[in-house]
Formats: structure tokens, C-alpha cells, sequence
């Protein structure tokens, strides 16, 4: 485990990330603050993005059968049509209200 640990920490040390960080601060250019603040607006972004994402309906699952093949297999109409009786038998177990039908 310690040998993962110290070859983790060399990576993150020797990443070009971590390079520009330290040339970065070197240069007075970048500091813990910065850092702090910016982490903070790139979360609140991605959060932001994560909620739109999550308020949005989501595709219908028969999607994943679309453009698979120019014609559909005899194996993927199968599978389709197991998926419309599974869903037709246990669709209550399913929040099938936020996707497209």
C-alpha cells in the first residue's frame, strides 16, 4: 500500500497539472486563494450542470436500439421485445414518468 501511495504522489507531482501549478506559483501568478475560489466556481458549476441534467427527461429506453444496424438483428428485435414486456409487467417498479416514451 505504501508503495502505491508514494507512486500516486509521484504522478501527482510530475503531472503536467501539477508542473503549471507550481510554475504558476512560482511566478506569483497563482496562489492557495486562487486555487480556493476557483475551486469553488468549477464546483458550482458542475453542480449547476449535474441539477440541469438531472431535471431534464431522460431518453427513451428503447433508444438503445435505434442505429444500432441499418436493419435491426433478429437478437436485437428480441431483445426489444423483452424489454417492452418486462416493462409492461414491472413498469410500476420504474419512475417511467421521467423519460420519453
Amino acid at each position: 500500500k505504501q508503495w502505491y501511495q508514494r507512486r500516486v504522489r509521484g504522478h501527482k507531482e510530475d503531472s503536467p497539472v501539477g508542473r503549471v501549478g507550481r510554475f504558476l506559483g512560482m511566478s506569483e501568478l497563482w496562489d492557495d486563494e486562487k486555487q480556493k475560489v476557483f475551486a469553488k466556481e468549477c464546483r458550482r458549476e458542475v453542480m449547476s450542470a449535474f441539477n440541469e441534467a438531472e431535471s431534464t427527461r431522460k431518453p427513451s429506453p428503447y433508444l438503445m436500439f435505434d442505429d444500432v444496424y441499418s436493419e435491426p438483428s433478429q437478437q436485437l428485435s428480441e431483445q426489444r421485445a423483452k424489454l417492452a414486456d418486462h416493462l409492461a409487467k414491472y413498469g410500476e417498479h420504474y419512475d417511467l414518468d421521467k423519460y420519453d416514451s
